[in-house]
């Protein structure tokens, strides 16, 4: 970390994480079969604003949250979740593409701040995609049994949470990560 700045942000960013995890329904808003992800926003933000190394250890804190999170708060899923390829491997990805992207987006000037719409959307995506595709790959079939969806098509089955929830929580993301990241961004000219 280059600077008192930085770690204080990190803290910062980290103490939202565990807020989120701690209140209910916060930073996980639980589904039947699993639950939507709004934690990973202040990741977004973080890689944005700081870049790929800070988001990506931003990203570890909330793997490493959400593993804790399914040991204390278990749901009939939850044994995937203790799993860090599932939780945390994920998590840190969404700093470091959110992070490299946002970097080479703002390079160029784009009129107000738009560039990083982008970052948004991909670092939720990217949360999305790496989670259920880990899912996919390694509990697929234990995925079904405790859903009740035995005899499903595992593709078709991750993939439609992919779709819908991805989706709802891609835009959200957008909604909440932009203007917070501008802001951020203006307060110190980039420099934060």
């Amino acid at each position: 970390m280059k600077n008192t700045k930085d770690m204080t942000l990190l803290a910062l960013m980290s103490a939202i994480i565990i807020v989120m995890l701690a209140i209910p329904g916060l930073g996980y808003i639980p589904l039947p079969y699993m639950n939507a992800t709004l934690v990973h926003i202040p990741v977004i933000i973080l890689a944005i604003v700081k870049g790929p190394k800070l988001g990506a250890l931003i990203g570890g804190v909330f793997g490493v949250s959400s593993l804790i999170n399914s040991l204390i708060r278990p749901n009939i899923t939850s044994f995937i979740f203790i799993n860090p390829l599932v939780s945390v491997l994920p998590r840190i990805l969404i700093g470091l593409i959110t992070g490299y992207i946002s970097k080479l987006l703002n390079k160029k000037k784009w009129k107000y701040n738009l560039q990083n719409i982008i970052p948004a959307g991909i670092g939720s995506m990217v949360n999305t995609i790496g989670v259920l595709g880990m899912i996919y790959l390694l509990y697929a079939k234990d995925y079904l049994e405790v859903t009740g969806k035995v005899g499903s098509n595992a593709f078709l089955v991750i993939g439609y949470i992919a779709i819908t929830q991805g989706v709802v929580e891609m835009i959200i993301s957008i909604i909440i990560a932009t203007p917070i990241a501008n802001s951020l961004l203006k307060l110190n000219k980039g420099n934060l």
